[in-house]
C-alpha cells in the first residue's frame, strides 16, 4: 500500500497509527539524505544516509523508486519491500506521488491512497506546529499544489481531519483490497480441487 500526501498531510502519524491497530501491516523503511529530526529514528524512520552512499544504490538499482524532494534525496530500497511480501504482510510505503507511479510499475498491484487535510488553513497550521521556516512553508505548498495536481491517479482518497477515521478508513481498504478475487485465487483453486 502506498500513501501519499502533500507536506503536513499527516503520512507519518497515519502510518504510525496504523502500525499499532493492524498487524497485517508493516513499514517498508526509506533512505534519505535529509537530516534526521527529533525524535526520529535511525532504521525506524528513515535509514539516514550520506549523498554518497544514496548514489550507489541508485546505480546499483537498489531502488524501487527515488526523488529529490525539498532538496533531499528519498528512496524505498526494492529489498525492503519484497522481504515483507515474503512475511505475508502488507508493505506500507509513504512516498510522494512520483514514487507511487514507480511502485506501480514495478508492483501493479499496490494499492494507492491519496491523503489531504481537510483544508489549505490546517495543512500550513501543521507545517508551522513542525517549526518549518516560512522559505520552506512556501516550497512545500508550492509542491502540495503539484501534488494535488496528481491525485486523479490514485486508487482512493482519505481525509485526515480526525485522526481515527482517517486509519479507520485506510484499514477498511486494506479489508476491501483483501477480499478481491483475484488476490484469493490459489485458496478458490485449492477449495475447487477437493469437489
Amino acid at each position: 500500500m502506498v500513501i501519499s500526501a502533500p507536506s503536513g498531510g499527516g503520512k507519518s502519524v497515519l502510518r504510525t497509527e496504523i502500525f499499532k491497530k493492524d498487524k497485517r501491516f508493516k513499514f517498508s523503511v526509506t533512505c534519505t539524505t535529509r537530516k534526521k529530526r527529533k525524535g526520529e529514528v535511525q532504521g525506524r524512520d528513515y535509514h539516514f544516509v550520506s549523498d554518497k552512499k544514496f548514489k550507489k544504490l541508485i546505480s546499483d538499482k537498489k531502488l524501487l523508486e527515488w526523488a529529490k524532494v525539498h532538496g533531499n534525496l528519498y528512496g524505498t530500497p526494492i529489498k525492503s519491500v519484497r522481504d515483507i511480501l515474503k512475511e505475508n504482510k502488507i508493505p506500507l510505503m509513504t512516498i510522494d506521488v512520483n514514487g507511487a507511479r514507480s511502485v506501480k510499475k514495478y508492483f501493479p498491484d499496490a494499492v494507492t491512497v491519496f491523503i489531504l487535510s481537510p483544508s489549505l488553513k490546517i495543512l500550513v497550521k501543521r507545517l508551522k506546529l513542525r517549526k518549518e521556516s516560512e522559505e520552506n512553508i512556501a516550497i512545500r505548498l508550492e509542491t502540495a499544489k503539484k501534488e494535488i495536481k496528481e491525485a486523479f491517479f490514485y486508487e482512493y482518497f482519505v481525509v485526515n481531519g480526525k485522526l481515527e477515521k482517517a486509519v479507520e478508513n485506510i484499514i477498511k481498504i486494506a479489508d476491501c483490497e483483501s477480499l478481491k478475487m483475484w488476490r484469493n485465487r490459489d485458496a478458490i483453486l485449492k477449495f475447487k480441487k477437493e469437489f
